[in-house]
């Protein structure tokens, strides 16, 4: 594969065509220092044979920032923190490149503590925001932010620098007719910002490498699309500018194609790259679910990219690129691109993780005192703690009751759009069975068969949750578990579904798109609130579309008779004609039985994941890990 091939990028030599793209991480504190998380990430990261890594974005002013715990490059303290993490990819052989940007109308106020600025008071959906216009003394005092931070990113040790010039944001904002309405120069001449800032660039680059970073298409009515891109490939071109790195999406308008989902669909990406890179002579690094191998094998059959950027794949394995190198690729932990661990986890301050590489921030563990542990279920929370206690030296005993391993994350690919899930779930069975040394498939532990271990992890998930609803029990009903295991069948036309969360809302789309009428209802006015966020408005704008569907918030199921639902919205009474089939997907109980008889013994044991708490994969795979790390 050409892409395992060195690369001349202007004066670097690249080891490969392999990059990391810039992804937030929000390991950072409220100052933007670097902790020793960030440099456990990045050791992590660099040692996994990629070329180089493009650190998350810096905001180079302020004013320009989009989360609270943003890395800065404005402040005095700015170039020893960022010189931590260039000395950590160094030492792994893998050269380093600076994300500089501004928000504009994308920056947090809560990160800021400002309003947000743009060329012009255009709102950003995204955050809820409508930004104040830039005066040209503030448009001044970014410009010399930008200045400040290629000084900054020379003192740190930069090998490269990327000018954000996409993704809606300010470069972007000032070029689009869409988002600068000014009548001033700046509006007159919509590419006069980005000209200042490439004469910056110019002026303060010395060795630096420079990359372009662009949208190739915001995909939004009215956005910039590969064609709109024209202005700034002639300008990078004249400007001496060493490569162009291609994403999609606006991080306002559009967040799923900016975050890359599962969902979205993969020929509309490889049309725009097709078509940007006829427009340019310079180098094209191509980001956007690039961590399929036959992807990748497309575009370099069609000559689509130069070098390949690869973000949230790296987060799921950071031993990629390296697995690649030494055709490995049938053991690579691959990225489902569920946003669930990584943009969920930036967005809510936690930092950055993965469903299926809790590891990602954390140091190797070894024990010292190996022990034999019984974990008991093949879920992804007994999965992760199985694995872990394998790679730490303990010998670990897997039991699971099924003929497979999974659990409840075999139903997560059946959902709709959501096929993409099959990715993560098979590499965390292959990381399971690469690892862990036994594994009894189809065993129901007991308490009297791990009596012999030295201490147990119960990972017994959980059950689906029946409500006490008059008639119930003579109505043809299923759980959503059974639904979607298709274990019993669908009988009739209609359909109600009792709760909303995800699996209610996914099984409601999945129906209806098969010509069902159904109708789901919700005790509160909440519709899947256990969801990631882009996932969600994805879903629910689709649900939106169908006519053969009713979502019924507040709304009580409260008798089945023959002839009648009878039910209650807010405070007054209806009823419904006969359903034919019921899915109960009203949230889960624990399965803990086993544990309590564990604990009753005086066993050492831990209860995770659904058991413990009914939650998401990223919980059940993180408790999994934790509970392997305590027995260090």
């Amino acid at each position: 594969m050409k892409f395992s091939e060195a690369f001349e990028l202007g004066q670097l030599k690249l080891k490969n065509r392999f990059i990391m793209a810039p992804v937030k991480s929000a390991y950072g504190n409220l100052k933007g220092e670097v902790t020793p998380r960030h440099l456990i990430y990045y050791d992590n990261l660099s040692k996994g044979g990629v070329a180089m890594i493009i650190l998350e974005p810096v905001a180079v002013s302020k004013s320009g920032k989009e989360h609270p715990k943003q890395l800065t490059v404005h402040l005095p303290e700015s170039q020893k923190n960022l010189e931590k993490i260039v000395t950590v990819l160094h030492q792994n052989d893998t050269l380093a490149c600076l994300n500089i940007n501004h928000a504009g109308r994308a920056a947090n106020p809560k990160a800021t503590g400002m309003a947000a600025e743009a060329p012009s008071a255009v709102p950003c959906p995204a955050t809820g925001q409508t930004p104040e216009i830039l005066q040209k003394a503030e448009i001044k005092g970014i410009l010399s932010g930008y200045r400040r931070a290629i000084r900054t990113a020379i003192a740190a040790g930069f090998d490269a620098i990327e000018i954000q010039a996409g993704h809606g944001y300010l470069i972007q904002q000032f070029l689009s007719p869409r988002t600068n309405r000014r009548e001033d120069i700046y509006g007159r001449d919509k590419s006069l910002f980005m000209k200042e800032v490439f004469d910056i660039v110019r002026e303060e680059r010395q060795q630096l490498t420079v990359l372009v970073r662009i949208s190739g298409s915001e995909f939004v009515d009215g956005g910039f699309g590969p064609a709109d891109n024209g202005i700034i490939l002639k300008l990078a071109q004249e400007y001496g500018f060493d490569a162009i790195h291609c994403g999609f999406g606006n991080a306002c308008d559009t967040p799923p194609w900016y975050y890359n989902h599962m969902a979205l669909p993969e020929q509309k990406q490889q049309e725009v790259v097709q078509a940007i890179r006829k427009q340019t002579t310079l180098p094209l690094i191509v980001a956007g679910r690039m961590g399929d191998i036959n992807k990748l094998e497309t575009y370099e059959r069609e000559n689509l990219a130069d070098c390949i950027a690869l973000g949230r794949p790296l987060i799921a394995d950071p031993n990629f690129v390296n697995k690649i190198l030494h055709q490995q690729t049938d053991d690579i932990t691959s990225c489902g691109y569920c946003l669930q661990g990584c943009l969920a986890n930036v967005k809510n301050g936690s930092g950055i993780g993965c469903i299926v590489n809790p590891r990602i921030d954390k140091q190797p563990l070894q024990t010292k005192d190996p022990k034999t542990v019984a974990v008991i279920g093949g879920g992804p929370a007994g999965m992760a703690a199985a694995t872990q206690l394998a790679m730490m030296g303990h010998q670990a005993t897997l039991y699971e009751k099924h003929p497979t391993l999974g659990g409840q994350f075999e139903l997560a690919y059946k959902a709709p759009h959501k096929e993409s899930m099959l990715r993560p779930l098979h590499s965390l069975i292959q990381q399971t069975e690469k690892q862990a040394v036994n594994i009894l498939l189809g065993t129901t532990a007991t308490a009297a068969s791990v009596e012999n271990f030295d201490c147990c992890i119960v990972a017994t998930g959980a059950r689906q949750m029946i409500p006490e609803i008059t008639g119930l029990d003579d109505q043809y009903s299923m759980t959503s578990l059974e639904f979607f295991a298709k274990t019993k069948p669908v009988q009739g036309k209609r359909i109600l579904i009792i709760g909303a969360g995800m699996v209610g809302i996914e099984a409601a789309e999945m129906l209806a798109d098969e010509g069902y009428d159904v109708v789901i209802t919700k005790r509160t006015d909440t519709v899947g609130n256990d969801m990631e966020m882009i996932t969600k408005k994805m879903l629910l704008k689709r649900l939106e579309q169908k006519k053969n569907l009713l979502i019924s918030v507040n709304t009580t199921v409260l008798e089945f008779t023959k002839q009648q639902v009878k039910y209650k919205h807010h405070r007054k009474e209806g009823e419904w004609a006969p359903f034919d089939t019921v899915i109960i997907a009203a949230g889960m109980c624990p399965e803990d039985d086993l544990y309590a008889q564990l604990q009753a013994t005086g066993k050492s044991v831990q209860l995770i994941g659904d058991a413990a708490t009914p939650a998401d994969i990223y919980a059940a795979t993180q408790m999994g890990y934790l509970a392997a790390a305590t027995l260090v």
